[in-house]
């Protein structure tokens, strides 16, 4: 009798050890510890199962109560947005609920204006409508749920000027048609990566597209 032979007999009767349940004990395989029984490594795996198990769970409620954290800061954020009267309030909501509520190195809300170049106050960025209508910050606003990870340096220049650490950015843009983008930024060049979501970011973008047109009327 070959090994092949044992083999095709227990695939044939899968429920060889159900009728002989002693021999479980007496079989030996191989381990990093030596031999063990087949009750033992069957044992060892379960405990690694149950392990792998334990630790996706933890995984998935730290994830929910991440999200829950963000969705309560997101709805306070938009919530505050809507009160806004102009744009220097804008300014002051998005730097209390947005950077620090968040805890980002750099925020910028970047709006196309009548300038001959770019002005910084604060949060807010008025870029040239030249340089808002570059083909790299088009490429932003062509794409519906905005940009993650390591901007071009055109591109980063453009959205936080050259004052501004940016290693990693996430931004959206603002508005149909655009008025203007939101723009996060982080000295890390691996804060931001290319697989998170931006959902909260596009829900703060379609607050503030609903708001600027009124205000800056």
């Amino acid at each position: 009798m070959t090994d092949q032979d044992v083999i095709d007999y227990l695939k044939a009767n899968p429920d060889f050890f159900s009728r002989n349940p002693g021999l479980i004990d007496q079989i030996k395989v191989p381990s990093g510890n030596g031999v063990i029984s087949l009750s033992h490594h069957a044992l060892a795996q379960l405990r690694a199962q149950l392990q792998k198990a334990h630790a996706e769970n933890a995984r998935m409620i730290d994830s929910a109560r991440s999200n829950a954290w963000i969705f309560e800061r997101t709805r306070g954020l938009v919530l505050s947005l809507l009160q806004c009267e102009d744009l220097d309030g804008v300014s002051a909501c998005l730097e209390e609920h947005l950077q620090r509520a968040f805890e980002l190195d750099t925020v910028c809300l970047v709006l196309a204006d009548d300038v001959s170049e770019p002005e910084d106050r604060g949060i807010i960025r008025r870029l040239p409508h030249q340089d808002f209508n570059s083909d790299d910050v088009k490429q932003l606003v062509e794409s519906p749920e905005g940009r993650v990870g390591r901007f071009s340096e055109s591109l980063t220049e453009r959205l936080f000027g050259i004052e501004r650490d940016v290693g990693s950015a996430a931004a959206v843009a603002i508005g149909k048609p655009t008025v203007g983008a939101l723009a996060l930024g982080s000295a890390n060049q691996h804060h931001f990566d290319g697989g998170m979501d931006t959902l909260f970011l596009a829900t703060i973008a379609e607050a503030l597209g609903l708001l600027l047109p009124r205000i800056q009327k």
